[in-house]
């Protein structure tokens, strides 16, 4: 298999629920398209390569055109009364909500799958037991785990009140024990949620929806809970 480097391309993300009205109005295939679906669409005399896809949880479109065309294929997205323009910072509460992890954050090269409630990507065949079983990196791990469940697990988690609990908050089982059984890998302010909301690791003992943990900010121990993932569904286009 040959790859290709492309480095002449820019990519526009359009998300939300507007987002098939909009670019329907540009080139009527996109209506049909469905979640993970790929296209080449014209848009505004633009050939883009569109996926139905995002990492917002909500539904829209990921837009490659080539890069000196993008500020122009933008300012005809934004010419649309429904759409506004948005940073990483929205991106990153959507994503947040719709419990999708962030790499570098809430996963990396060493952190397992099974920890993460990441299985869905183990495909049958290289599971134990099947044809093609093993073999990948951090397969003997990744098949205990699969076995005996990990010894962390990766869970929602709601702070009580209104302030948000970040990156690298420390949780603890009680107000006054001393050793950490978790941590906070990604936390912030919920917008359509309404409310605070985070996810971390925990020590599987205290990963059961409803446990009540704490967490220490600035010193002072913040009572928070374990909750089931994502905060919001997803409304992608099946």
């Amino acid at each position: 298999m040959k790859v290709t480097e492309i480095t002449d391309r820019a990519l526009l993300a359009l998300q939300g629920p507007a987002a098939e009205r909009v670019l329907s109005a540009l080139d009527p295939k996109a209506a049909a398209m469905r979640f993970m679906d790929v296209a080449t669409l014209t848009l505004d005399g633009v050939e883009a390569w569109v996926s139905r896809s995002g990492y917002t949880g909500e539904d829209g479109y990921e837009i490659s055109v080539p890069a000196d065309q993008a500020e122009a294929l933008a300012r005809a997205l934004l010419a649309h009364d429904d759409v506004e323009p948005a940073g990483l910072g929205a991106r990153d509460a959507l994503r947040l909500e719709a419990g999708l992890c962030l790499y570098g954050h809430d996963i990396d090269a060493a952190t397992s799958p099974v920890e993460a409630g990441l299985t869905w990507a183990i495909q049958k065949v290289r599971r134990p037991g099947g044809a093609r079983a093993g073999g990948y990196p951090g397969a003997t791990i990744i098949e205990q785990q699969l076995d005996a469940d990990a010894p962390r697990k990766r869970v929602g988690l709601l702070p009580e009140g209104r302030a948000p609990m970040r990156e690298g908050v420390t949780l603890f089982a009680s107000e006054t024990s001393t050793d950490p059984i978790g941590t906070i890998t990604s936390g912030g302010f919920g917008p359509t949620f309404g409310g605070p909301v985070a996810m971390g690791y925990v020590a599987r003992p205290h990963a059961d929806t409803g446990t009540k943990l704490f967490g220490e900010l600035r010193g002072k121990r913040l009572p928070l809970s374990v909750a089931k993932l994502p905060f919001v569904p997803a409304h992608f286009k099946r």
